[in-house]
């Protein structure tokens, strides 16, 4: 136990803390052990901050924390980081930033040294990019969830790698709870049930969970659930200490008719998804129902709804009946390839690829569709950003299988909004368009060669045109001829012939084991 600095700052709060218990123990408790813990620390910290509850209940207790210290002890500083995925749902974005300037403004005030800073994946790791860009499979809870690692694992370890230098290991502060839910229990005690404040196990920064211990009754005591008007003199009703009211973040909890949680910094790559949290993205597919955008459609929110439905389409397309409608039987390798089995009786089942490009087309224009309507309708929301876009082009025009030598996105774009909304610079990268991949195509069915073949090795001599040097051109090139040309059909025949040419060498490899077997056993009968 630790005794509580009470600087003149948090002179106005003190009754309250004095008054609150909190997981069986006194909320001053939990607030001295954070002052301990940051002056016996040398590090910067790094609260993670979603704009919801839980964030907002840890970083109320950090600025309490930092409030009850002399100026003079203050020596560490504090980064509120908020990861805008770019596919926040609006509703929750707006609300997040504000809180977030709001949370600079009162630290500049009283000089308390907090460093707010939003952070956004790179343009092509971003949902859109990866999904409409190289085609990814819209991730599910079993297979595939690529969203985690690319738009919530990665631009913060972007962060941190370019905010602190070697040795600089941050302290990160997440609002994790175990009684949110038995998958998150079982993480909180993964890494911080074992002894000390904080998990260790990630060698570039320090996780530390203040309330994992806490009942969602309890988050809501600290955000001032409990404290009734005139109860304390110096502060209204569901103040936060920054200056800002908690008002809003109950109304929007109400609205969305559920007891799921928000979407913390995740852990690993493996953490639970944010599918069924108010605060993740809008597109999540992990779930199969997101009863937090449904919440606020019921709750009279219903410009929402093309984007529940856009979203509730998307999750269809990863049933596995309909998979082949919408995937390419390639890879994005350009071969066929098995998912199961060896045995001579079983059914080859073979795995699908990227969406097919027609499709993803039509998506893009459809997800414009939505914003201009939106838009139109006086919200200012930004469904998909220029940079992604410019990213979704690149992807097309290189596309493994299906090149866009036809340039469609700029296009696509036009037949939306118009000309002079996002200059799209000409692609001098090479001449080729729709008029020589028609050709390309037509020699191809006269002189019976595949067409995506001979565009792809034209693609390749393009890339190396100037160079001085062709570094590893043949090994290029016989990638490219490795790969299953032909019609589905033959490739399919290909992994047919080789599973038979496999069980056939595994018969014959048991065979002679079992020769081999015999003829020991004669062996040491003799000898």
């Amino acid at each position: 136990m630790f005794d509580l600095y009470t600087h003149e700052d948090l002179e106005d709060y003190l009754d309250f803390i004095n008054d609150q218990t909190i997981a069986g123990k006194p909320l001053a408790d939990k607030i001295a052990e954070i002052q301990h813990l940051y002056l016996a620390e040398n590090q910067p910290w790094v609260v993670a901050f979603s704009g919801g509850k839980d964030s907002t209940a840890i970083l109320t207790l950090m600025y309490f924390a930092l409030l009850g210290l002399p100026p003079e002890q203050r020596k560490n500083d504090v980064h509120v980081v908020f990861c805008d995925t770019l596919a926040e749902v609006p509703v929750y974005l707006s609300k997040a930033l504000k809180a977030i300037n709001g949370i600079q403004r009162a630290a500049n005030v009283i000089e308390l040294p907090i460093i707010t800073k939003v952070i956004t994946p790179k343009a092509s790791d971003t949902f859109w990019s990866r999904l409409l860009g190289r085609g990814y499979p819209a991730p599910n809870l079993r297979l595939n969830r690529w969203c985690t690692e690319k738009i919530k694992l990665n631009p913060f370890k972007d962060f941190a790698k370019s905010e602190f230098v070697e040795g600089e290991d941050p302290i990160v502060v997440i609002g994790s709870r175990s009684q949110e839910s038995k998958n998150r229990e079982q993480i909180i005690e993964k890494y911080h049930g074992k002894e000390g404040y904080f998990d260790d196990t990630d060698p570039t920064y320090r996780r530390y969970a203040p309330i994992k211990d806490w009942s969602v009754q309890e988050v809501w005591q600290i955000l001032g659930q409990h404290i009734k008007e005139g109860q304390y003199e110096d502060f209204g009703p569901w103040e936060t200490p920054w200056g800002g009211s908690n008002i809003g973040l109950v109304e929007l909890y109400d609205s969305t008719n559920s007891t799921s949680g928000e979407c913390p910094l995740v852990e690993t790559a493996s953490s639970p998804g944010c599918g069924k949290s108010r605060f993740g993205c809008w597109s999540c597919t992990v779930v199969t129902k997101d009863k937090a955008i449904d919440g606020l459609i019921a709750n009279g929110d219903t410009w929402l709804q093309p984007l529940a439905d856009f979203r509730n389409f998307l999750h269809s397309t990863t049933e596995p009946s309909v998979k082949k409608l919408y995937r390419n039987d390639r890879r994005r390798d350009g071969k066929v390839s098995v998912k199961h089995g060896h045995h001579e009786d079983a059914e080859i089942e073979f795995i699908q690829g990227p969406y097919y490009m027609h499709f993803r087309k039509e998506w893009l224009k459809h997800l414009l569709e939505i914003e201009k309507s939106l838009n139109g309708q006086g919200k200012d929301v930004t469904l998909i950003t220029e940079a992604e876009l410019h990213e979704i082009r690149y992807q097309w025009r290189h596309d493994p299988l299906t090149p866009d030598w036809n340039d469609e996105l700029p296009k696509i774009y036009r037949s939306v909004y118009g000309d002079n909304k996002i200059n799209f610079p000409n692609d001098d990268e090479n001449s080729f368009g729709q008029l020589e991949s028609d050709l390309i195509d037509e020699l191809g069915q006269i002189h019976q060669v595949d067409s995506n073949l001979i565009k792809k090795l034209v693609e390749l001599e393009l890339s190396l045109s100037g160079l001085g040097k062709r570094h590893d051109v043949f090994k290029r090139i016989d990638r490219l001829l490795s790969q299953d040309w032909g019609t589905i059909a033959q490739a399919k025949q290909k992994r047919e012939d080789e599973k038979a040419a496999q069980y056939a060498l595994l018969q014959d490899s048991n065979e002679i084991e079992a020769e081999l077997r015999g003829i020991n056993t004669l062996l040491e009968k003799e000898f």
